[in-house]
């Protein structure tokens, strides 16, 4: 049942095929349960706890698996859940509306796929300080949505972090799932899902077990490692041992508590956020405009003298500049549809998908790079654009070569004679010389790209093109350009990257001066 070869979470685009794919498992499972009426009563409630509008078109259906509280449940339910709907159908059905079921439960996400939605949906909880509570209410960087999480989805995320050891992160994503775990979907749990109380209450027990015994230190005659060994077999028993009646008043008082004791009890053991966490929260102190902030170009060339172009100078050492709305809505368009017809590759660990542009319309191809050529002063035809789409709670770490892969079978470019648009200060680099992105859609929250050591954030916004220069004066890496992309807390992010890379012969190539 487990496809492998492909992974859905790593783009926002590609987990569209998963709502369409659920979709046609609720049709089937309609026509289902008109043959089973005895067990008619437990479909319809399914059904009931999925109910959304109709959604036939693509950027609508974008739209809803862009926002992570949707993307999760979606992937989860359909790796963990569904495989147990068809075990639960199984019993009288007639074998065609089985095998109906079954040809699409071949196609589900894999595990791998799952864990990579977890640690995206994790991702989005820790690097913008969110409380697994107001998650599952659909509460997201202050923002409320028309979205939630289930008691099931809650235990997947605490069940993997308790498995990572994080117990203490596991405890909260637990007792939520206890408090959503409420009449009338209590009944469908446990009988089609197998997820019993009694099984949240000595998951949460452990965990609070284990989080308490974490903080002792070991005694002088045991490594750290052999002690925790010892302690977790130790409570592990403890627990196992203690009747469910036990178990159930102890955590039941833990609920009769207020969610927000537990929050405040959190916050003063958090940790401090590293440097890329706090841009990400937006808390970086805000950057004094610079002397030559916004300037238009339209000396260039003779297109520019009609419709310059509107550029901003974000930082000067290195040079970051942002171009505005250099991509139209319809060349937009252009690309994405191009990218239907892409195979796409995935990142390892990187929650991303790429899609190569090579065989896009060569008139089209041609007007992008004539834009570069007025914008850059460089002729890049020969060099290859990248398309990448985000997945769930996607980000680029910094020091990625994400947003440059791919680049080694690029040809050097062609510096236009006597003009160069940006001062690049007699940068003649023989590698990657800089970065172009172009944003082709806008992100609600998140997203944006993050320079840590010059604690530069900038937001998405489709349409604009951000460029800056990877080499200082001396041809070696400039650090101060190390960047990296903020998860993806609700949107779908699409960038177009070209990546400057030029192998000059100084002979007869001029320098950019």
């Amino acid at each position: 049942m487990e496809n492998s070869n492909l992974l859905y979470s790593s783009s926002v685009r590609s987990m569209t095929k998963l709502l369409q794919m659920e979709n046609e498992l609720l049709g089937h499972l309609k026509n289902y349960a008109k043959e089973m009426q005895q067990k008619l009563d437990m479909i319809m409630l399914y059904q009931q706890m999925l109910q959304r509008p109709a959604m036939h078109d693509t950027e609508i259906q974008e739209n809803y698996v862009a926002n992570p509280l949707n993307a999760f449940p979606l992937i989860r339910r359909l790796q963990q859940d569904w495989p147990k709907w068809l075990a639960y159908l199984e019993g009288g059905a007639t074998r065609d509306k089985i095998n109906q079921i079954q040809s699409k439960l071949e196609k589900v996400p894999s595990e791998k796929d799952l864990h990579l939605a977890i640690d995206g949906l994790l991702r989005i909880e820790s690097f913008y300080d969110l409380e697994a509570s107001h998650m599952a209410k659909g509460l997201l960087l202050n923002n409320q949505y028309n979205s939630h999480l289930d008691s099931a989805d809650c235990l997947a995320l605490g069940s993997h972090l308790f498995n990572l050891t994080e117990y203490s992160k596991s405890t909260h994503w637990f007792r939520t799932a206890l408090r959503l775990y409420k009449r009338p979907y209590g009944k469908l749990y446990g009988q089609v899902l197998g997820l019993k109380r009694k099984k949240l209450y000595r998951a949460y027990a452990l965990a609070i077990a284990r989080e308490t015994h974490k903080s002792e230190e070991a005694p002088k005659d045991r490594t750290p490692a052999e002690w925790q060994e010892i302690a977790d077999t130790m409570l592990n028993q403890l627990v196992l041992k203690a009747s469910s009646a036990d178990i159930k008043n102890l955590i039941d008082e833990y609920l009769a508590g207020d969610e927000e004791i537990f929050i405040k009890d959190r916050a003063n053991n958090k940790p401090k956020p590293k440097s890329i966490e706090r841009g990400c929260r937006g808390l970086w102190p805000k950057r004094e405009p610079h002397q030559l902030t916004c300037r238009y170009l339209q000396d260039s060339s003779a297109f520019l003298r009609l419709a310059p172009l509107k550029i901003e100078t974000l930082n000067e050492q290195p040079l970051i500049v942002l171009y505005h709305q250099v991509l139209h809505e319809s060349e937009i368009k252009a690309l994405k549809n191009a990218s239907i017809y892409q195979t796409a590759r995935d990142f390892e660990k990187e929650t991303v998908k790429l899609f190569p542009l090579e065989d896009i319309e060569a008139r089209f191809k041609h007007r992008l790079n004539r834009r570069i050529l007025d914008m850059l002063g460089m002729d890049i035809a020969g060099q290859n654009l990248h398309l990448f789409n985000y997945g769930l709670g996607g980000y680029l770490p910094k020091n990625s070569k994400s947003t440059c892969r791919g680049s080694d079978t690029i040809t050097k470019p062609k510096f236009k004679s006597g003009t160069v648009n940006i001062n690049f200060k007699e940068r003649c680099q023989s590698k990657r010389i800089g970065t172009m992105i172009f944003y082709a859609s806008n992100v609600p929250l998140g997203g944006a790209t993050v320079f840590p050591k010059l604690k530069l954030v900038v937001q998405p916004k489709k349409g604009n093109a951000l460029v800056w220069l990877n080499r200082n004066a001396d041809n070696e890496p400039e650090k101060l350009a190390e960047h990296a992309v903020c998860p993806i807390a609700m949107g779908s992010r699409w960038v177009i990257s070209n990546c400057i890379d030029s192998e000059l012969n100084l002979l007869d190539q001029p320098c950019l001066a």
